[in-house]
């Protein structure tokens, strides 16, 4: 049975995003050349792969067997390949790295124009998606590196075929308006804004932290506007309507109205950059993970004054 490689890339895309457009958008083509693709991938292996329902696709049985062996095939490719650049000191090829939206805001536009600038060979793509889902679609091949976070207390869990390197920690600070009776302080503890309101994004590793913090102090009216953007948080608490525990990568300038303050014992996330075992040897994911190392070090912004 002669296969493509690329309806094995697009049939391994729909079953892990579920939708002709989300498997498009993930390899840089449009539905219609994935749909064109898994249709000669039906002719070449004379199966039914897909069901159509109005605008749903689903696999079929036959489908789920080739997306599973797809992913092992492009696995095998990508650790062949990565032997091959290793014999070449050169940093070449196309690096895909998922991050999530505070990374991608405020670690990887200094390091993706740095290593472009090294290594003019090196082309590289971003994927702004949410932690759990970046190494999900390192997992299943679809890019080469993801940028994740795990908290104190809740451990990065590793897939199997996986290996991570820590890049820096990010440490969160508590923001206030300025009119607060604290935006004066230099450090605060948690007991000291145990009166205040919080706004909080429910089942969040900062939700849990403060729940934590508090659960000796039970409170009902504690937990006030459930917000999951920080940039919202942040307008929240310009407009008094709350405090927010907020990491400092990628949360830009402050409006007037806001203060950050230094917590003691703050919550500290730490960054990791996550890739498949069979791609270690690349040049260009070693160059990777360096610039970005060295651009959380550099960058990363510093406590408030």
């Amino acid at each position: 049975m002669n296969v493509s490689l690329a309806g094995l890339r697009a049939i391994a895309a729909l079953a892990v995003h579920g939708s002709m457009t989300a498997a498009a958008g993930t390899l840089g083509y449009t539905p219609s050349a994935v749909s064109q693709q898994i249709a000669r991938l039906e002719r070449d292996s004379r199966q039914v792969l897909i069901e159509r329902r109005g605008r749903t696709v689903t696999l079929t049985d036959a489908g789920r067997i080739m997306a599973e062996s797809a992913g092992r095939v492009i696995n095998e490719l990508e650790a062949m390949g990565a032997q091959l650049h290793a014999n070449s000191a050169t940093v070449r090829g196309e690096m895909k790295v998922a991050a999530f939206a505070t990374a991608a805001r405020g670690l990887l536009p200094e390091a993706v124009r740095e290593l472009t600038r090294r290594h003019p060979e090196l082309t590289v793509q971003l994927l702004e998606v949410d932690s759990h889902r970046s190494v999900e679609l390192l997992t299943r091949g679809f890019v080469d590196l993801a940028i994740a976070h795990d908290w104190q207390g809740v451990p990065l869990e590793l897939p199997d075929g996986a290996d991570a390197r820590q890049l820096g920690d990010d440490v969160s600070d508590v923001l206030v308006p300025v009119d607060h009776r604290l935006a004066g302080a230099d450090t605060v503890d948690f007991e000291d804004l145990a009166e205040d309101a919080w706004l909080y994004e429910p089942g969040s590793v900062a939700h849990d932290f403060l729940l934590h913090a508090y659960r000796h102090a039970p409170r009902q009216d504690r937990f006030g506007h459930m917000v999951t953007e920080y940039a919202t948080q942040i307008a929240m608490v310009d407009a008094g309507l709350g405090l927010a525990l907020v990491p400092r990568m990628g949360r830009g300038p402050l409006p007037g109205g806001v203060r950050a303050l230094t917590v003691s014992s703050a919550p500290v996330r730490r960054i990791y950059g996550v890739w498949r075992v069979a791609s270690g040897p690349r040049p260009a994911l070693r160059a990777t993970l360096q610039t970005l190392a060295d651009a959380l070090r550099v960058r990363q912004p510093a406590a408030p004054a």
